[in-house]
């Protein structure tokens, strides 16, 4: 990096040969032009990719939900923000061509969640919660988050990128009732096509008390 103390030929700011100006406090600095990289196409490469692709997408998803935002923000993996504490704890989790059930939309430290039943058919997605073995704590729940994933494996030696979509879906519980189970319905025809042919399915809880949210550990299946 190089100043210029003075302009003889006006403002200079842009792209010369190799080197480039900006104006910084006032001042024209010059900075060595980075030498272009390129994308490397080796298979590790494309796995590795793929692999943050779907982490980023996993994480601007659940990121997007002011609940959910919130519980990461204040959660105890290390890292800045939300967003950046989804990416780390979900990274290690993907694959390179697809989410996994170990991947979670909630942190790791949520109440116990295990007693729920799904089912795909005719593109509606069934989620059975067995209220009659719920604990206490989550029989509160007002809330039911559910990220639902649909992906294509690829080959081994595939040099494409991962086909995949992903969506949250936030819904509101009724008063929950210990001696009946409930049952939740999610239409995914805008979602579910035919080239997909791996189906992951996240669930998890939350309640509000005391200004302070409660929230469940992430439940999930694969169901293709």
């Amino acid at each position: 990096m190089a100043r210029i103390k003075k302009n003889i030929i006006g403002q200079l700011q842009g792209k010369l040969s190799d080197v480039v100006f900006r104006v910084r406090n006032g001042k024209v600095v010059v900075y060595s032009r980075p030498a272009k990289q390129k994308v490397s196409k080796s298979e590790a490469a494309i796995k590795a990719r793929n692999k943050f692709a779907l982490t980023v997408a996993l994480a601007k998803e659940i990121n997007s939900n002011e609940i959910l935002s919130e519980l990461w923000k204040n959660s105890k993996v290390n890292a800045t923000n939300s967003y950046q504490k989804i990416i780390k704890y979900n990274s290690t989790l993907t694959n390179s061509d697809t989410l996994t059930i170990q991947n979670s939309i909630t942190p790791p430290d949520g109440i116990p969640l295990d007693k729920i039943k799904l089912n795909f058919h005719s593109n509606i997605l069934s989620i059975t919660l067995e209220t009659t073995k719920f604990s206490k704590q989550l029989m509160k729940s007002e809330k039911l988050f559910c990220l639902v994933y649909f992906g294509k494996e690829l080959s081994k030696k595939s040099k494409i990128k991962s086909s995949f979509i992903l969506k949250l879906f936030e819904i509101n519980l009724p008063t929950l009732n210990a001696s009946k189970d409930e049952l939740v319905k999610i239409d995914l025809s805008d979602m579910y096509d035919n080239k997909f042919d791996k189906m992951l399915v996240f669930v998890a809880l939350t309640y509000k008390s005391n200004n302070k949210i409660f929230f469940s550990s992430t439940f999930s299946r694969q169901l293709i």
